[in-house]
């Protein structure tokens, strides 16, 4: 009953927010300005020094690109197109990624019809999508990459699931604590896929770009800093917002060794997940990589809101076994849209900095559902129940 009423009000407050401060999401979408989708114009002028030359780190673009060349190579087709009609093309197969890997996740665990239409529409609409469609960023290419590898763990196909796993890291290198998923559950066929394929990816990347650029990626990495922005999500984020001088909000109070601490945390954070994948083989292959993708989001330097995109599946997973209310509370969270910090960040108390680590919460909750997580089975029958006063 705690988490219908938490749903409520969460949806509650998400419909006030959207009256009070407005999204534009759709006028987002819908513009012309490459500004609105800062994220794809990036990854656009990096894809096309594939054609041109030049480096993918110096494009002159308005944000830094921190994704390796392979990605940059994966998009080039789409810099042969005038860079808006790229980014519409884009649009349409993120949204056929989207809706086919909810389609498929929820086919695979046999959800019912009604949930199933109720799970779909609240992430199709949910915040984390439609900011991801409004930048341009991949999210949805790497929650294919995570069911692809979920499912074909799910049907035995091990090597499949390797490759999957492999390509997703080698797009995303941060979330390689998720490389931990076959460890501790000694799949070691599926591990050396992943190695095998992510090496090859990264090679790809290596050979088309020239090694210049790998190298020129490790350096954008190794000056890369935790940002304190309220709507990094991580557990370093929420350190950097609460105890250092971030340059958004007043802190707490300055700590000066709260960021080492903070990955010292997510560090931990990582373990815990990696020693319940190793208790349970049944919990693995069920929700043991959902947890873990939420375990590498909280430990690492940088995770936007938009990436609980990337969870959607397991919730589909905890509504298919049962957990409705949990998993309902977890679809309504994501509807809270990044106009909440709109309510904090002019106030410089206590309050208001707790408040701005709203996002950061919201994972940890993720984390939490997925790490706890007992699948429901019906008990077995005991046969002695089924003799009569006779027969015992």
């Amino acid at each position: 009953m705690a988490f219908v009423m938490v749903s409520v009000a969460a949806l509650a407050l998400s419909f006030w927010l959207h009256l009070r401060f407005g999204d534009g999401l759709l006028e987002r979408i819908s513009s012309d300005s490459m500004d609105i989708h800062a994220d794809f114009d990036t990854f656009w002028q990096s894809a096309e020094t594939v054609w041109t030359g030049g480096s993918v780190y110096d494009t002159g673009a308005r944000l830094l690109n921190l994704n390796p060349p392979f990605w940059a190579v994966l998009l080039s087709p789409l810099a042969l197109l005038e860079p808006l009609e790229a980014y519409r093309v884009f649009v349409l197969i993120t949204l056929v990624m989207v809706v086919g890997y909810l389609a498929w996740m929820a086919g695979e665990l046999r959800l019912r019809g009604g949930w199933a239409v109720v799970a779909a529409v609240m992430l199709l609409l949910s915040s984390p999508l439609m900011a991801t469609i409004a930048l341009g960023q991949m999210y949805p290419v790497l929650a294919l990459g995570l069911v692809a590898a979920w499912w074909a763990d799910h049907k035995g196909a091990r090597i499949a699931s390797g490759v999957a796993l492999g390509l997703t890291l080698a797009i995303k290198p941060t979330l390689a604590p998720v490389i931990l998923w076959p460890i501790m559950r000694r799949r070691w066929d599926t591990l050396g896929a992943a190695i095998v394929s992510g090496a090859a990816a990264t090679l790809v990347g290596a050979m088309v770009l020239g090694t210049r650029a790998t190298m020129e990626y490790v350096n954008v990495l190794d000056r890369a800093t935790v940002s304190g922005y309220w709507d990094n999500a991580s557990i370093p984020g929420m350190a950097s917002r609460l105890f250092t001088d971030n340059g958004f909000i007043e802190p707490i109070v300055a700590l000066p060794g709260a960021l080492p601490v903070a990955f010292t945390v997510g560090i931990v954070v990582v373990i815990v997940t990696a020693v319940r994948l190793t208790r349970e083989t049944e919990y693995g292959a069920e929700v043991g990589l959902w947890t873990m993708v939420a375990a590498a989001l909280l430990a690492s330097p940088v995770t936007w809101h938009n990436y609980l995109l990337l969870l959607g599946p397991g919730v589909i997973l905890l509504l298919a076994r049962g957990k409705t209310a949990l998993a309902f509370l977890l679809l309504s969270l994501q509807f809270i849209p990044p106009s909440w910090p709109e309510l904090w960040r002019e106030d410089g108390t206590l309050l208001s900095a707790i408040a701005l680590t709203l996002y950061t919460f919201i994972l940890f909750a993720h984390w939490l559902a997925f790490l706890t997580f007992e699948d429901e089975k019906p008990a077995e029958p005991d046969p002695a129940s089924d003799l009569s006063p006779d027969t015992a």
